[in-house]
């Protein structure tokens, strides 16, 4: 009799343990399943979406987010503030120094320059080390966004050339500037620099 009881025990608990188990599977599969389907109803493909989801952020540096099997890493460069350069200017607010003013400000809100002839005046300067005082600019030739001109440094007498700049958004640059050959076909293709800047001067 008091084997019948062993065995009857010993049946029970083992009976027992595969009902937890299958207790505890079931509750483990149902979670898995509650979490892929969290997952396939948000379109994550970076950070502050992985965030925007209700996933766990992992306080790292920079910090991570992980979505279902994928992780996503914070882009620090997208952070404002956390790009000021020398000046102390905030480029993802939008701010630009300004050396005329000596101020950092947003150029669509605020002219940094009083005319075409000082933007390009002082992208010399700083190409060439030089004071804005030592350089002479003249421009001679204007179509929309594209400017054809003579520049100097120092006094008449002294030695200059030509240049071609190109406005860039709100910005003028320099793309080509002094006495020697001149790729044509870049200024024409890549500049979009109509012939009636480019001749006679700088092209055939």
């Amino acid at each position: 009799m008091n084997t019948k009881l062993t065995t009857k025990n010993f049946l029970i608990t083992i009976l027992s343990i595969i009902l937890v188990l299958l207790v505890i599977f079931f509750i483990v599969m149902s979670k898995i399943k509650e979490n892929r389907e969290r997952d396939n109803q948000f379109n994550v493909s970076n950070f502050e979406e992985c965030v925007a989801a209700g996933n766990p952020v992992m306080e790292s540096y920079p910090r991570q987010c992980r979505h279902g099997e994928e992780s996503f890493s914070e882009d620090i460069g997208q952070i404002v503030g956390g790009d000021k350069d020398e000046h102390g200017c905030i480029g993802s607010a939008g701010y630009s120094w300004c050396e005329p003013k000596n101020e950092c400000l947003r150029v669509w809100e605020e002219k940094c320059y009083a005319n075409i002839e000082e933007e390009i005046q002082y992208f010399l300067a700083n190409k060439y080390s030089k004071s804005t005082e030592e350089v002479i600019v003249n421009i001679t030739k204007q179509i929309e966004s594209h400017v054809a001109g003579s520049v100097k440094f120092g006094p008449e007498v002294s030695a200059g050339g030509l240049f071609l700049a190109v406005q860039f958004g709100n910005m003028w640059e320099v793309v080509y500037d002094g006495n020697g050959s001149i790729d044509c076909e870049k200024m024409r293709i890549e500049y979009n620099f109509p012939d009636e800047i480019l001749k006679p001067n700088f092209c055939d």
